[in-house]
């Protein structure tokens, strides 16, 4: 349900109906669980972020609950979650299964998209389609951008899981004809989308591939990241080299010039680092829900008024400090990015980017928590053994 979010559910700014209707039933979960919850330093920093979003709220009269209880709702989802892969519901076996699923199914989508463009069919499950770039296709996410990241996340998941079966002791049945599929269905993906993030999520995957590899298997890889880089079209290269120049030198108009559809989620963060601060009551506390809408529009060109954005910075300007603070260590912690260098980049470009109330956020907050589980699982396996 978080990884996917089909054109049918998608409502008003793109929120994904059919989600928001299965989040509801976290809290049943929650109560059904309560003489048996985990307690972790996730769930007690999540609780700290949540309890902090109210206390923040109380200094602002006209405030939108429904962002709150939207935030609130993804975090009961995650805790019910957790308490159900500690109790041992889902096995790693299972797990890769369903993101092998997953990897076949955006490629699939992708693909009937891309003969339904080529044969001037109505294009199937189409969400934020701009005729003039007609082979940026959505697949099962509600924008291009969207897929080339929750794909590249998917991808790395797969391999990394893989790993940890093998050392649990699991066997996974997955043929080598098994395996060069669905890295075929992922390349294919990544190249075919046209957008610029999957230059980011395809370094991401070849890095997590190269980090316990055979000589054999290193140079496989080479040849497919060279063969990648041939068939990437060099518009994609070059907004990708020329975005990340531009953020280096922290100037969001370089950013906007360089890509202003990448930038449009880099530009904003720039804009707030110089309007954030701690020590003052707006600071702690926040300008209130959509206060960033009320002024975002004035910078970025391009962009009705009312437009957003700026990843978790936003949070901090609306909410406050101590919310933003919570939400950091929380995140950073639950997707083990403080002591993999690897994750903490994949945090940096799906989660710290990203608005908290985004489904994309919280499927990578899950999928890297799912690893770190069967990581430590596999180590006490070692230790026995």
């Amino acid at each position: 349900m978080l990884a996917i979010a089909p054109a049918i559910f998608l409502g008003d700014g793109n929120r994904n109906l059919g989600l928001i209707i299965f989040m509801y039933t976290s809290p049943v979960f929650l109560i059904l669980s309560f003489n048996r919850q985990i307690v972790s330093v996730e769930n007690l920093l999540i609780l700290g972020f949540v309890f902090s979003l109210f206390f923040s709220v109380l200094f602002h009269e006209a405030t939108r609950w429904s962002t709150i209880f939207y935030s609130i709702m993804f975090c009961s989802t995650f805790i019910s979650y957790v308490n159900f892969l500690h109790w041992g519901y889902l096995g790693i076996p299972t797990f890769l299964k369903v993101v092998r699923f997953l990897i076949i199914a955006y490629t699939a989508v992708l693909l009937i998209q891309q003969l339904c463009v080529l044969f001037g069919l109505q294009i199937f499950n189409l969400s934020n389609y701009d005729p003039q770039f007609p082979w940026k296709l959505n697949s099962l996410s509600s924008e291009p951008s969207h897929s080339a990241r929750i794909v590249g996340l998917l991808m790395f998941t797969h391999i990394v899981g893989s790993r940890l079966a093998e050392t649990i002791g699991e066997k996974i049945r997955v043929s080598r004809k098994q395996s060069a599929l669905v890295w075929t269905f992922f390349l294919w993906t990544m190249i075919t989308m046209f957008s610029a993030t999957s230059v980011a999520m395809l370094f991401i995957v070849v890095v997590a591939y190269l980090q316990k590899v055979s000589t054999s298997s290193f140079l496989i890889a080479i040849v497919t990241v060279v063969f990648a880089l041939i068939f990437l079209p060099d518009e994609l290269l070059d907004r990708a080299l020329g975005l990340a120049s531009a953020a280096v030198k922290l100037d969001y108009e370089a950013v906007l010039r360089a890509d202003h559809s990448g930038g449009m989620r880099v530009a904003p963060m720039l804009i707030l680092l110089e309007r954030n601060e701690i020590f003052s009551k707006l600071g702690l506390f926040g300008n209130g829900v959509d206060s960033v809408s009320l002024f975002m529009s004035d910078y970025i060109w391009g962009v009705p008024e009312g437009f957003s954005g700026g990843g978790l910075l936003s949070m901090w300007f609306e909410l406050g400090f101590i919310p933003f603070a919570c939400f950091i260590l929380f995140s950073l912690k639950a997707t083990d990015s403080i002591n993999r260098p690897i994750n903490f980049f994949i945090w940096a470009v799906m989660i710290f980017i990203a608005g908290i109330n985004t489904q994309m956020v919280w499927l990578a907050i899950i999928l890297l928590y799912t690893l770190k589980y069967f990581d430590q699982y596999a180590k006490v396996v070692q230790k026995k053994k």
